[in-house]
């Protein structure tokens, strides 16, 4: 199950629109992978210095990841696309981190 997170500068970014962000990526990863079970955190710090607007972290099983620039390219394109239709100008900086990791539900 990939793990969408998203940090945010809530000086530069309002929370409805990474909230927008947030349903429109959980969508497109969800696409691209065919995984349903796709999660995202969005959060602001209470501190930041120097940072960017927006910063999308994309952690998935690495069998998941085989192909990570073509991986990168289909969630761009669609991004993309997804910001121009609805006219979000705010940049975005995107990484896919492929992760070995063990996973137990419901403990």
């Amino acid at each position: 199950m990939p793990i969408i997170r998203i940090d945010y500068d809530k000086e530069q970014i309002e929370s409805e629109e990474v909230l927008r962000l947030s349903h429109a990526l959980r969508d497109i990863v969800s696409e691209v992978t065919g995984i349903q079970e796709v999660f995202v955190y969005a959060d602001s710090h209470e501190i930041t210095i120097k940072a960017d607007p927006l910063e999308i972290f994309i952690e998935m099983s690495a069998h998941l990841a085989t192909d990570v620039d073509a991986l990168m390219e289909e969630i761009k394109k669609r991004l993309s696309a997804w910001k121009a239709e609805v006219g979000f100008t705010t940049p975005i900086n995107l990484t896919i981190i492929p992760m070995q990791w063990k996973i137990e539900i419901g403990i």
